[in-house]
């Protein structure tokens, strides 16, 4: 995929950006493998690391016809509507599925101020993040020293000790945000979400992100800064 088709496709996915914001993403922040473009659809797939899969646009119709460019290889697939998720299982097996609620945080919405002095990741955190993440299967080292050095990133720090961190995805969403056991209930988790909102706004980004259906307690915390859902989204793994 040049560099022309990559803004090309942007500028038409941005018709619908808020849908559109984590493939966006995915495309600006990674060299694209393999580019399908219908009559009103568009399927990618990353060249590098896990080679995720992101399908944008078109009815059902056209999303089988990308379909149709899978092969046994694409197991990996992002930011996924509800309705495609019984074309693409059939007849292979789900490795991992994960639900979750889409939020952005809207352009005309006051960000709050930092109560507490945050300061960005460096590379050297990325063991430590990795050792105390739920998603050890989904994060490597190499991956998180990537995102530290492409993009914003957030940590506390107590006597030299990271006690609290939030990062972005490889589609620029806010994520793995992380506080130890023993330092909650300081609103910890909310001075480095407003950290990375504030970011994110700094470059021109939408700030957006995805919560799992099942982890209130962090969508009450985003709805409280002011994120807003906007769709749900599945991501999933084949075997």
């Amino acid at each position: 995929m040049t560099k022309k088709q990559k803004k090309e496709v942007i500028l038409t996915l941005k018709n619908n950006e808020i849908y559109n914001l984590s493939i966006i993403g995915f495309i600006n922040e990674n060299p694209i493998g393999k580019f399908v473009q219908n009559e009103n659809s568009f399927f990618v797939k990353g060249k590098d690391g896990d080679g995720w899969v992101y399908f944008a646009g078109g009815d059902e119709t056209e999303f089988i016809s990308s379909i149709n460019n899978l092969t046994a290889e694409d197991k990996y697939f992002g930011a996924l509507d509800d309705w495609m998720i019984p074309i693409i299982i059939k007849n292979r097996e789900v490795d991992w599925l994960i639900n979750a609620y889409q939020f952005h945080f809207p352009g005309d919405k006051l960000i709050p101020e930092n109560k507490i002095r945050t300061r960005k990741l460096t590379t050297k955190d990325s063991e430590f993040i990795v050792s105390q993440s739920v998603y050890k299967k989904m994060l490597s080292i190499k991956y998180l020293n990537e995102r530290i050095n492409k993009s914003v990133s957030a940590g506390i720090y107590e006597d030299k000790k990271l006690v609290a961190w939030a990062l972005t995805h490889d589609d620029s969403s806010l994520g793995s945000m992380h506080v130890m056991e023993n330092y909650r209930g300081k609103g910890y988790a909310k001075e480095v979400s407003i950290s990375l909102i504030k970011q994110c706004r700094e470059i021109n980004k939408i700030p957006f992100l995805q919560c799992e259906t099942k982890n209130i307690p962090a969508q009450n915390l985003v709805e409280k800064l002011g994120f807003v859902k906007d769709r749900n989204v599945t991501w999933l793994k084949l075997k």
